[in-house]
């Protein structure tokens, strides 16, 4: 499990900043034809601790088990991230 940030993330660095284990970065990738510009959550790196969801002003951030169906594939696009 690991947090996942959605693209509905407004590319404020207070995650970035607050998550204990720097598992937080800003970037681009491309996934299935479509390019993200956010911030992503390494899940090798993120502990789980729910600081980076308890400051995200746009509430783009949960943990993977709580994903909706139409929201699951964001788990892939952070993992993507990590693994370019």
């Amino acid at each position: 499990m690991a947090y996942v940030i959605l693209d509905t993330c407004e590319k404020d660095d207070v995650c970035a900043t607050a998550c204990p284990d720097e598992a937080i970065s800003h970037g681009t990738v491309a996934v299935n034809g479509v390019e993200y510009d956010q911030y992503f959550i390494d899940p090798d790196k993120c502990n789980e601790c729910g600081t980076c969801e308890s400051v995200c002003p746009s509430g783009s951030i949960y943990i993977d088990l709580d994903l909706t169906p139409k929201e699951k594939h964001f788990a892939q696009v952070n993992s993507a991230f990590f693994a370019q």
